[in-house]
């Protein structure tokens, strides 16, 4: 039997950013996922991240962080953006 494959969807950069960027926390928390799963990073040039890490970038690591069901992998991807970032 043949598994079938499933199509990788095309790389939408406005998408990504109205997801990244939206006021809804769960949005943007999936965004983060999805985007992570297909990158193995996260979107954090979304963000103006020069003085201080933006806001809604910081309750979205955070989000993360708190979920049970977030991965390892993602746990370390947190922890190298965390590195790249501002102090908080």
């Amino acid at each position: 039997m043949k598994k079938e494959e499933k199509p990788v969807e095309k790389f939408n950069f406005e998408r990504l950013k109205a997801g990244a960027t939206s006021p809804n926390a769960q949005v943007r928390k999936a965004t983060f996922k999805d985007y992570f799963e297909r990158f193995q990073e996260f979107p954090s040039y979304l963000f103006d991240n020069s003085a201080t890490i933006d806001a809604l970038l910081f309750q979205t690591i955070q989000d993360l962080e708190n979920d049970p069901e977030t991965t390892a992998a993602m746990r370390k991807g947190i922890e190298v953006l965390m590195m790249r970032l501002p102090v908080v």
